[in-house]
């Protein structure tokens, strides 16, 4: 008679749960936990608002993608995990024991407490917060007046929001553009050269930079700011802040002041010996940026770990690797971040696109090649019908040699 099979229960599909997912063997009886039916590529959700793409093209069935893998899927939301009992409990009122437990669940938007923020104020960590906020900008853009609309944060998902704001530009579609930061200057965790070679790019249009303060108040109409300055709000998109879900507060996995989730080298909680943590929720050692990329090779490792420790191997150990940074701004350019220096270009879009469709493929059909294959290739012809083919006009292709250069 066969032992029993080992129970593995990951918390959260995204990015580290559903590499983490593929890597464990279905040997093992493993269930993936998401309160939604899809994978979302959220790091390109901003090119919905342009219309550039559509929801089609940023989504992955998260049953079909985990079922490939010899597992199972479960849609619900997770309201606690119980390191005492070995088991995770759902809304619907499921407890799923484990032997060994990944926790994957991401970070969720927060608004700081700031008045109306929560009414008012529209956020972008979904495609659903897309679709809407896409909508709010066609309904605008057919308004006599020019809209105006504020972008709370000046990180990268504010600078991109930006650029495919004014992307709308080629079908006639005009704001008046607000970004309010509450450091020095935009894109502060990047590169120095990076906000001052933004700033120049937004110059031309109209686009105010409010930097060094913060929102005080959110209204139907208006946002009001730390400084007094009252700022005309048509739409507000909040793109600032993030926080650990709730369930994961008082789960026993962190001490009271910590932000996120403490974990060793091999990525195993520090408060329990069989729960391991990767991507956003997940506080290494040694800090690294919440990217989708780190999450990915978190959970290629996190996945390997719990494998190795139900098989009584060594665990590895989780070593970040630095990694280039794709940042786009509509059709204007895009930013390649690399170590102390960057290169701006229009033609890098092609590259980001590349990443973005060959990993979309490799994360529906890893042990697939024949499935893998074809999805690059549908992909690809899908990519180049939607972003390369227009960027090949004659105007196009000398904006993007002229307007390359190089950041230090």
């Amino acid at each position: 008679m066969s032992p029993p099979r080992s129970r593995v229960v990951i918390v959260g599909g995204n990015f580290a749960g559903l590499v983490a997912a593929s890597r464990i063997s279905s040997d093992h009886d493993v269930t993936v936990v998401d309160a939604r039916a899809d994978f979302e590529w959220t790091p390109n959700i901003h090119e919905l608002l342009s219309g550039v793409k559509n929801r089609e093209g940023v989504v992955l069935p998260r049953a079909e993608c985990v079922n490939r893998y010899g597992h199972t899927f479960v849609q619900d939301v997770v309201t606690g995990i119980d390191r005492d009992s070995s088991s995770v409990t759902t809304e619907s009122g499921l407890a799923l024991p484990y032997d060994a437990c990944l926790v994957a669940a991401g970070s969720v938007r927060t608004t700081f407490g700031v008045e109306g923020a929560d009414q008012y104020a529209l956020g972008l960590r979904s495609v659903g917060d897309a679709v809407r906020i896409a909508s709010r900008l066609d309904k605008l853009a057919t308004r006599k007046r020019k809209a105006s609309v504020v972008i709370v944060g000046g990180g990268v998902t504010g600078v991109e929001v930006v650029g495919e704001i004014l992307r709308r530009r080629e079908q006639g579609d005009e704001f008046n553009i607000h970004i309010v930061e509450v450091e020095p200057d935009i894109l502060d965790e990047q590169l120095d050269g990076l906000a001052s070679d933004a700033a120049e790019r937004f110059a031309p249009y109209a686009v105010t930079l409010h930097t060094n303060t913060s929102i005080k108040e959110v209204s139907a109409r208006s946002v009001l700011l730390e400084n007094g300055e009252k700022l005309t709000a048509d739409l507000c998109i909040w793109s600032a802040g993030m926080v650990l879900p709730e369930f994961l507060r008082d789960a026993g996995l962190k001490e009271a002041d910590d932000q996120w989730l403490p974990v060793d080298d091999t990525l195993k909680s520090a408060y329990a010996d069989n729960i391991f943590v990767a991507g956003d929720c997940a506080e290494l050692p040694e800090p690294i940026r919440k990217q989708a990329y780190y999450a990915m090779d978190m959970g290629e490792v996190a996945g390997d770990n719990i494998s190795r420790q139900l098989e009584g191997e060594p665990l590895k150990t989780f070593r970040a690797m630095p990694m280039p940074m794709l940042i786009s701004f509509g059709d204007i350019t895009t930013w390649l971040v690399a170590g102390e220096s960057a290169v701006a270009s229009p033609l890098l879009a092609a590259a980001k696109e590349g990443v973005y469709q060959a990993t979309m493929a490799r994360l529906a059909s890893p042990h697939e090649p024949l499935r893998y294959s074809t999805g690059i290739v549908s992909r690809a012809l899908m990519a180049t019908r939607q972003l390369l083919l227009p960027q090949l006009t004659p105007r196009k292709l000398f904006d993007g040699l002229t307007g390359s250069r190089i950041i230090f």
